[in-house]
């Protein structure tokens, strides 16, 4: 059986305050009228974050929508999970009737053991999906909650034990080989983390074991946006990463879509192939001197691109003059001498787009405190802060 693995899409995006909508109508395209078509998998994973935000713009639904039906006509079922994006109520409606269409969707804790089941003469696939888990929010005593330790770990090993036992029981009910799979959108120790990852914490804070994993065939990773093999352990655990770049960190990924192949006795690295995903546009990144960059050593070009200035000073309408002459997709132009390296396009001020909103509350605390340093119990109420508000879908 060929399983297609994505994730992250993060439809309605903007990179640097610009549309991306031109990219991911292109990948979308590219996914729907030539990879699936030519590959013709029995299932397609999404891994999490469909939408960037609980309240998606209205061309990014359409595009959704029109991009499924697509899908689903061709007869390849699909498998969705929620990501810590997505709305899990708006994302999971209507998952009733279109079950029935061969469109799955796993938004809530109640659906994390129900198994899209896909069979042939040798072998049965147990496919299930693990929405993104807050643990403030899903571990408790309440009807729609698992009464687990409150982290990641906790909540996590409650919906492997529950995906467990359902295999278990096809395993004993069956004569075939029953093989597993798994879509969840999370982090993943051992998955390396980019810049444009919004709710990634740092150290160990917020992930999951990667052995709780232990037994499955195949577990398609969501959350990460660069495509990787998870470390330190000897399961099958991917990231497919983003279909398209989300930051500069991101300029030398080369994106992808995975295929999947599982047997009657699993599956192997060697069954499992990535496909580069096509871009509109690449990014670039250049450092130089005012002049250098307006001379001919840099060609005109229509891609994403940051440029770092080395002179001492820099013209207040430069951003202006080398958007017009050479790069027409000018995102961001940083002036090497910064205040901790970090200023706006025109020397003036900060560029905050790519610090974590955690970051960008404690250097204002101590900008207007005028403080070196904050305390320990400051810095952990401003975490947790930030957090809550992320967690109930407020886009920060």
């Amino acid at each position: 059986m060929k399983i297609l693995h994505t994730s992250d899409w993060h439809l309605g995006r903007r990179l640097d305050g610009e549309s991306l909508a031109e990219p991911h109508e292109f990948f979308l395209n590219w996914l729907t009228s030539e990879f699936i078509p030519e590959h013709k998998p029995d299932l397609l994973v999404i891994a999490g974050d469909i939408f960037d935000r609980p309240v998606p713009p209205t061309e990014a639904i359409e595009l959704y929508e029109r991009s499924l039906a697509q899908i689903s006509k061709s007869g390849v079922k699909i498998l969705i999970s929620a990501g810590n994006h997505d709305n899990r109520v708006r994302l999971g409606m209507h998952s009733g009737f279109l079950e029935e269409m061969g469109v799955h969707f796993r938004t809530r804790l109640k659906s994390v053991a129900d198994a899209v089941r896909i069979e042939n003469d040798e072998m049965i696939l147990l496919s299930y999906g693990i929405p993104y888990l807050e643990p403030d929010v899903d571990a408790g005593t309440d009807d729609h909650q698992w009464d687990v330790e409150a982290t990641p770990n906790g909540i996590m090993s409650e919906a492997m034990k529950r995906i467990n036992a359902d295999i278990e029981r096809e395993r004993k009910a069956s004569k075939k080989s029953v093989r597993s799979l798994i879509a969840s959108h999370a982090w993943v120790t051992g998955g390396e983390a980019s810049d444009s990852e919004r709710n990634v914490k740092m150290g160990t804070l917020g992930q999951s074991s990667a052995s709780l994993f232990a037994g499955i065939d195949y577990v398609a990773m969501g959350h990460l946006h660069s495509p990787q093999k998870v470390k330190s352990t000897d399961s099958h655990i991917y990231y497919s990463g983003s279909p398209i770049p989300f930051s500069f960190s991101e300029r030398d990924h080369v994106k992808r879509v995975l295929l999947v192949e599982i047997n009657p006795d699993g599956t192997s690295h060697d069954l499992i192939q990535s496909q580069s995903v096509p871009q509109v546009r690449k990014m670039q990144q250049f450092r130089d001197t005012v002049e250098a960059l307006l001379s001919d050593k840099y060609p005109a070009s229509d891609d994403w691109v940051k440029v770092i200035v080395t002179d001492e000073k820099v013209p207040i309408n430069f951003f202006e003059i080398l958007k017009q002459r050479k790069f027409q997709y000018l995102l961001q132009l940083i002036p090497e001498r910064t205040v901790d390296g970090i200023v706006d396009r025109t020397g003036q001020g900060e560029l905050l787009q790519n610090l974590s909103h955690e970051d960008v509350t404690k250097r204002f605390i101590k900008r207007v405190t005028r403080a070196e340093s904050l305390s320990p119990e400051l810095e952990e109420a401003i975490d947790t802060c930030c957090h809550e508000v992320e967690m109930k879908g407020v886009s920060i």
